[in-house]
Formats: structure tokens, sequence, C-alpha cells
């Protein structure tokens, strides 16, 4: 009973709530239809009552009609208002007699026409009584018919509670509010307008949330307002309002600096010293308004202003995309092709010939000596067999190469010392051309295989595309909608289901230095507006931008637990590892052991666990990852560089575990309470181009374990952690990975220390 009394006082709170919503909103539609009265159009026309009368849905006609009828009986001109409240008759009347077909009734032009009609009707029959001429009629009633146009599309476009407006949707909008802002231009101070003061702050919101389109669409619109009002300072506001989109990207002090450049420019060509102060203070007072806008309001407006968000098309475009990225996959394939062709042929007519080490030595040493042609023609053979025993001594660090000649030949040679110099020098530039070419076939070797783990990235990605069955567009509008009531406003969004029938949202979000993600309240929104069970969103920045990505709630989870132990009691780690979810229902654990301990250890385990998670994440192949995360090592260093490499992804949905090793240490999987392992022959990164991984794959089930280890764990052998592994029954992952990390550290006893890290994942049934 308690229950039942609490549901219905929360029942008739929202009820009260939603009639205190629904009240103020036809108070402010009420206000709006005063304000709009009151536009002035050339000192003499009032057409903007009628227009928003004539556009506003029939359940606010009312207060429309309400407001209008006010803002027109209080005199704002010398000539009477009474015509327009005839008009306001004529169109009530009108939309009264044909409120019975919606979708008549809902079409902006059939608005547009009953406002035309109204107001020239009205103006004919009191052609007599007021001295207007043909062209004021005309003027008018196009302005009426243009005003209820925008703001019967203005009312559709925010009755339909979407993600966000659409370039025409936006520019209805603002017209609306520059029809709102004429009526306001005659409260003014000192000749300080209100409406201009608003006007700046309206197309500083427009373009901080709306971007450079809002920005300029409002200046355009805010700027014409002005016009019709009589002003002769509209520049400032299409100048400033272009002005504000652009500078938006970097921030409200950017924005309010380039509308201040506008208002400068606009005082020194449009108006005197007079003009001076009202359009300065103007431009001030809004800038004001807009600066210190509360963050709340803000965001309220923010959602008004904020665009459709870009969403992905379905099969045609897919295909399109896959096409062009196996086209561009193939075309860096032949790229690395050529490089390695072009290579090959360089370096065989480039290629130091030690010819030519022979050719110098001659010039060098027996350019004009007596004995050039005996021993370069009679005794060639001896001569040069002569010249490498001393080569080969000079190789090898010898102080006197020319001892190591035969007798003959030192018997003969007339300029000895010359003849070591020359060797010598001849020698250490053929060795230094031969280092220096194999260093750029290396180069040439890596530039290869960068392209052609591009290519293989690329044609993973397009394997990846083409793979998933379809985008559900309504699904991902949905989902940017719900985020928009949660302040946060998507600029991308995409709804994939591959072809297990998984649901994969991937939205880029428009955010700033204060925005708060809350991972919980955006799973359970939508969860509840795509009917699905999502998983806690991950969230990644990247250029700027910010990333979210959710997943279908898997069937499994992981309790993980990660010890690490420096050797030797230093201040950094040689091992690195990285636990993930990728967004698609695979936990995936990364773990690179760097050669040797220390900080030389920590940089190369850090940089292999890093890049690899970052292209995993990123969406690319185990494969493909590999090569260009070999590539870098070879590539960052000229000394040897080389790190282990330990993946385990873990299927979250059917408890498939794929096990990817190179040059890592055993990895022990306890299955059903027993124990097996899983072991790599292949070579660590960073020691050879040719790079694989040793895979193994392995079905799990709740209660499984992984056990992940460095090198340093396992100096004692396995028998005594298969042992512990088997006997551990109670605890967490936690638990396991301290107390085997602890006990190997006890085992290894005064032998050479090394790191150690041992990661444990325990799969668990989602409750």
């Amino acid at each position: 009973m308690k229950d039942f009394l609490s549901i219905k006082k929360q029942d008739i709170f929202l009820k009260k709530r939603e009639l205190l919503e629904a009240g103020l909103l036809q108070v402010a539609v009420g206000i709006l239809a005063l304000i709009s009265s009151r536009g002035v159009v050339a000192g003499r026309l009032l057409p903007f009552g009628v227009a928003f009368l004539a556009g506003c849905p029939k359940y606010y006609c009312a207060s429309a009609a309400l407001g209008a009828f006010l803002g027109y009986f209080i005199p704002v001109t010398s000539s009477s208002g009474f015509r327009y409240i005839a008009s306001l008759f004529a169109v009530l009347a009108i939309k009264l007699i044909l409120s019975a077909n919606k979708k008549l009734s809902a079409n902006p032009l059939f608005a547009a026409g009953v406002a035309a009609i109204s107001n020239g009707v009205t103006a004919a029959v009191s052609a007599a009584t007021v001295s207007l001429g043909f062209i004021d009629y005309l003027s008018e009633s196009l302005l009426c018919a243009l005003g209820a146009f925008f703001t019967c599309k203005t009312a559709l476009a925010l009755k339909s509670d979407r993600v966000g407006l659409s370039g025409e949707e936006l520019a209805s909008l603002l017209v609306v509010a520059s029809m709102a802002l004429m009526g306001l231009g005659g409260v003014s101070v000192y000749g300080v307008s209100l409406g201009n003061i608003l006007g700046v702050f309206l197309i500083l919101t427009a373009a901080k949330y709306g971007g450079t389109l809002a920005g300029a669409v409002s200046g355009i619109a805010v700027s014409f307002a002005s016009l019709l009002s009589g002003a002769d300072n509209t520049g400032i506001y299409y100048f400033g309002g272009m002005m504000a989109g652009v500078f938006s990207a970097l921030g409200k002090y950017a924005q309010i600096a380039s509308m201040g450049v506008a208002a400068l420019i606009s005082a020194f060509y449009t108006t005197g010293e007079e003009g001076l102060f009202p359009l300065i203070a103007q431009t001030v007072a809004g800038s004001l308004i807009f600066l210190f806008l509360p963050r709340s309001a803000g965001t309220h407006l923010g959602k008004i202003f904020a665009g459709v968000p870009k969403i992905t098309m379905p099969s045609g475009i897919k295909k399109a995309a896959t096409m062009r990225l196996t086209l561009a996959s193939n075309a860096l394939k032949d790229i690395s092709e050529t490089v390695t062709q072009v290579s090959k042929e360089l370096g065989r007519i480039n290629a130091p010939d030690f010819s030519s080490v022979l050719a110098g030595i001659e010039r060098d040493v027996c350019r004009g000596c007596k004995l050039k042609i005996h021993c370069w023609e009679s005794r060639h053979d001896l001569t040069v067999e002569a010249i490498l025993e001393m080569t080969k001594a000079v190789k090898s660090g010898a102080e006197n190469p020319i001892s190591y000649t035969s007798e003959e030949f030192k018997g003969r040679c007339l300029k000895p010392t010359v003849l070591e110099q020359s060797v010598s020098s001849r020698y250490l530039e053929y060795a230094s051309s031969i280092a220096a070419e194999n260093r750029i076939e290396e180069v040439r070797q890596v530039v290869s295989d960068q392209f052609e783990g591009i290519s293989n990235m690329l044609e993973d990605l397009s394997a990846d595309i083409d793979s998933d069955e379809k985008f559900d567009n309504s699904a991902a509008l949905s989902a940017a909608a719900v985020l928009k009531n949660l302040n946060i406003h998507a600029e991308e969004c995409c709804a994939r289901i591959d072809r297990f029938g998984r649901m994969t949202l991937e939205i880029r979000v428009k955010t700033d230095k204060d925005t708060a993600l809350n991972k919980l309240r955006i799973m359970k929104a939508l969860s509840l507006v795509c009917e699905r069970d999502f998983d806690a969103p991950v969230i990644n920045q990247a250029g700027g931008d910010t990333y979210i990505t959710v997943s279908e709630r898997a069937i499994y989870k992981i309790d993980i637990g990660v010890t690490q132990i420096n050797a030797e009691n230093n201040n950094m780690c040689g091992d690195a590892f990285n636990c993930f979810n990728d967004g698609k229902g695979h936990y995936i654990s990364v773990l690179s052991d760097g050669m040797g301990t220390g900080g030389r250890a920590a940089v190369d385990g850090a940089m292999a666990s890093g890049l690899m998670s970052r292209l995993l994440k990123a969406g690319f192949g185990y494969d493909c990852s590999l090569r260009i995360l070999n590539s870098s090592m070879l590539f960052k260093s000229t000394d040897e560089s080389l790190a282990t490499v330990d993946i385990a992804s873990i299927d979250l949905f059917t408890g498939e575990a794929r096990l990817y090793k190179a040059g890592a240490a055993p990895t022990l999987v306890r299955r059903g309470g027993r124990t097996g392992k899983a072991e790599s022959t292949s070579l660590p990164v960073g020691i050879l181009r040719e790079v694989g991984f040793d895979t193994a794959a392995i079905r799990l089930k709740a209660g499984d374990i992984l056990l992940l280890m460095s090198d340093g764990a396992v100096s004692d052998g396995l028998g005594w952690i298969r042992a512990e592994l088997e006997a551990f029954r109670e605890g967490t992952a936690k638990d396991l990975a301290r107390h085997i990390a602890e006990c190997a550290k006890s085992r290894r006893g005064d032998t050479r220390q090394d790191d150690i890290t041992v990661i444990a994942l325990i799969l668990e049934r989602c409750p």
C-alpha cells in the first residue's frame, strides 16, 4: 500500500510539472506574438504579428492571438493597429474552419497563403481610410507570407523533437527570432536598442552552438531585420555572424573579439560620431550577456541550435567504401613492390666495387713510378694479392700492413709507406660506402614494410566494413536524440549490426573542457531507446574529437588482476601491459617484455605495448598491426631494440579466447580444473623484417582462467605455476596474480634477476 501511494504521488507530481511546463510555453508564445506584432517595417508597417499567428500550430493559436492583439491594440506607430486586429480575426477564422484537415493546416505554404490573404483583404477594405500605397500593401502581404512560412517551419522543427536542426530549419528559427528582435528594436535608451543587444547575443550564441553555418545565417537574419527597421549599421551583423562562426572553435573570447572587430569596422564606415556610442554599447552589452550566460542555459540553447548529425548511409555507401579501401590497399601494395624492385636495381648499380679501391691505390702510389708497368702488367695477380693481404691486415687493426705481404713484393715496392697510407684510406672509404649502402637498404626495406603494413590495414578495414550486414539509421538517429537530452551533442553517429546480429554504436560528439560524460547515464539512455542491453561505453579522444563506442552487453565479463615486480629494485619496469575492451565484444590484454631491465627495456616494452594497443583499438588486424610495430622498432634506433608481444583476446559473447604470441613466455590456461599451456616459437619484434604471430584458440567457460606472464615469472620453470593454478579455488584474479608474482620472486634466489609481470584473467558470467 505504501508503494502504491508513493507511485501515485510521483505520478501527480509529474502531471503537475507537465502542466506547469505547458502553461509556461503558452505564456512564452503569447509574449513572442506580442513582441513580433510591434516590429515596425519602414516606420509604418506591422506585418509580423499576423505572420506569427498564421504560422502557429492550432494549440497555440489562442495565446498567439491574445499576444498579437495586445501588441496591435497598444499604438506603436502613428497609424492605427485596428486593421491588423481585423487581419488577426481573419487568420483565426480561416485556421479554425480548415483545422480538421491536419495535413493542410500543418503545411507552411498554407500558413503563408492564409497570412497573405488575410492581410490583403483587410488592406483593400481599409484602403480608403489608410494613406498607404499599393507597393506598401504588396510588400506587407509578402512579409506576412514569409513570416508565416518560417514560423510554421520552425514550429514543425521544434515539435518533432529530433536530434538537431537541418540548415533549412535553422534558418527558419533564426528568421523568427529576428522578427521578435524587430519588436524590441523600439525599446532603447540613449540610442542603445534592446533588440540590437539581443541580436548580438543571438549571433554569438548561434555561432557557438551551431558552428559557422548558424553564425552566418543568424548574422544575415539579424541584418535583414535591422535593414527593414531602417537602421544604417546592418553590416556589423552579417560580417560579425560570419566571423563569430569561423572563430567559434577557439572559444567565447575569440568570438567576442571577432564581433568587436566587426563593430569597429562598421562604426568606421557606416556611422558618424553620434552613432559610435550606441553601436559599441550594443555590441559590448550583447557580448557580456553571452559571456556570463549560465552553463545550464547555454546547454539548453545548444540543443536548439545543434545541427543534425551525419548518419552513415547503408549498403550503397558501404560498398563504395569497401571498393575505395580495396583500391587504396592494392595501390599501396604496388608501391611497396615497386620500392623493393627499384631498391634491388639501385643496389646493383650503386653497390661499392673493390676494383675502384685497386684503381685508387694505383693512382695514389704508382703514378710516376718506374716499376708501374712491371707491377700492374707483368705481375698483376701478385700485386693484387699483396694489396688484399694488406687490406685484411687493416681490417684486423694491424699497425704495419705491408709486413703481411710476400718477401718478393716487399723487395720490389719502392713506396711502402705511401702504399700503406693509401691502402688504409681507400679501404676505410670502401667500408664506409658498404655500411652506408647497407643502412640505406635497411631504410628502403622499412619504408616498403610500412607501405605494405598500411595496405594490410586498409584491407582489414575493407573486410571489416564488408562483413557488417547493415546499418540501422533509425537507431542512430534515436541514439543521437537521446544523447541530446543528456546535453551531449552528436556530430556524427553510426549504428552497425554485424553478421552475428550485435549492434555497435559509434558516435562522435562535440565537447569542451567543461563537458562531463557520465558513462552510466549514457549506457542506460541508449539501452532504453535502442531496446538492447548495452555495456558501458568506451570513450576515446583522438584529433581533438571525442568518440563514444557502445556495444551490446555480453554474456561474460572479465575479472582481471595484474602484479608487477621490478628487477633489482629499479624505478622502471621493462614489462608493459594494456587491458581494454575493443568496443566489439572482445576483451584484449597486451603484454610486452622489453629486452633487459631498466630504462631502455621500459622504453621498448612501453612502445610495443602502447602502439599495438592503439592499432587494435582503431580496429586494425593483429597481423598487420604486428608488421607496423616491427618496422617501427627496426627503424627507431640504430642499436638493437626488441620486445616480446603477448596478446589474449576473449570474445565475451562466446567465451572463445585467441592467443597471439611473438617471442613471449608461455601462457597457462586452466579450463574445467585442468591446466594446459600455449608456447611460442616465433621471434620478438625488432630483430628481423619478417615477423609473425604463433596463434592458438580455445573455448572457455565461466570460472576458467588465463595466466599471461613475462620471462621473469617463468625463470624457475612452469611446473610449480601449474600446481599453484590448479590449487587456486577462492579469491580474485588480483589475489592470484599477486600470489604467483611473489612466489616467482622468492623462488629465483640469487640468480640473474628480471622484471616480473603476471596478468590473471578469470572469465565470469554477467549477472
